[in-house]
């Protein structure tokens, strides 16, 4: 009978081309590689390798062999994680990039953290998460709907009979913080021009290009977008020392009078919805449940 050790040991070699190559990946010895591969070889009845001064070359037969063992080892792979995985209840959840549903989870994670769970918090685009939702992928996804994508994110839903709960709307906001504005890191409405963006990929609120100044109803320029990153920690780190910008929605937090962190941004189309997809053909853990009733409280709460 094959061991998977045999089989890990061909795969691994037909990769580097090379036993000794492949010993150091293994950890072991070229030589204990070179005997793992010769008993293989033995037990199946045919070369895999035709091995001369400059290496070795997968043989023809080796190549069908050589997929029919990478495959059967990703399938025992998937059967070890899916083993790991139900250790532990998962609570799998997807959320657009929100530092709100960051500072929130924190927080839930905190009031429950004794509890025998695995959460699996995914980061995505709106779109990409109504398709994890289809797939069945999450249990739950948290998203942000720009007014001028209404139209089509409903006619996404209706596609794959989707439900979306509307939690809040709410406006965009420039942010010149990723943490608590300054005060006086605040420009002024006439150098909002002169400002550089780093946004998400993808984002849609960078893509929108008629915002108004809330305050006084005046259009912003379309401000030049220096960097794209999917990385919140490269985000922060440049809002905070290279004094970048950020356009995204504004926070349910609730800030001192005159202190919020940025300028609140108006579109003509409405506000930006807030809200939550569910696939109705998807079990909820009842952590979920209660987690979307401690949301809507703390959005009541803030407003």
């Amino acid at each position: 009978m094959l061991e998977t050790k045999q089989l890990q040991y061909f795969v691994v070699s037909a990769d580097c081309g090379s036993f000794r190559e492949a010993a150091k990946i293994l950890y072991t010895t070229q030589s204990n590689v070179s005997k793992v591969i010769a008993g293989l070889e033995s037990q199946v009845g045919y070369p895999l390798f035709l091995r001369d001064r400059k290496g070795i070359v997968v043989t023809s037969r080796g190549k069908m062999f050589y997929q029919q063992a990478r495959s059967l080892l990703e399938q025992l792979q998937n059967l070890e994680d899916e083993s790991e995985e139900h250790s532990l209840e998962v609570v799998r959840i997807s959320t657009n990039p929100s530092s709100w549903f960051s500072e929130y989870f924190s927080e839930f994670y905190e009031a429950h953290k004794e509890e025998q769970i695995r959460y699996n918090i995914h980061t995505d685009t709106t779109l990409n998460i109504v398709q994890r939702m289809r797939k069945m992928e999450d249990e739950i996804g948290f998203v942000y709907v720009m007014p001028g994508d209404v139209l089509r994110f409903e006619y996404e839903l209706k596609k794959y009979q989707l439900e979306f709960e509307v939690l809040s709307e709410t406006f965009g906001m420039l942010y010149f913080s990723a943490e608590n504005w300054i005060k006086e890191e605040k420009p002024d409405l006439h150098l909002l021009s002169e400002v550089k963006l780093i946004q998400a990929e993808k984002d849609p609120f960078r893509k929108y290009s008629a915002w108004k100044i809330k305050e006084n109803g005046e259009r912003i320029l379309p401000c030049q977008v220096a960097v794209t990153t999917n990385s919140d920690y490269i985000m922060n780190i440049m809002m905070k020392k290279n004094h970048l910008a950020n356009i995204s929605s504004r926070s349910f937090h609730v800030y001192p009078l005159g202190e919020e962190p940025g300028y609140v941004l108006s579109a003509k189309e409405g506000k930006i919805l807030y809200g939550i997809i569910r696939n109705r053909n998807v079990s909820r853990n009842p952590l979920i449940e209660e987690m979307i009733e401690k949301i809507r409280e703390k959005i009541n709460q803030e407003k």
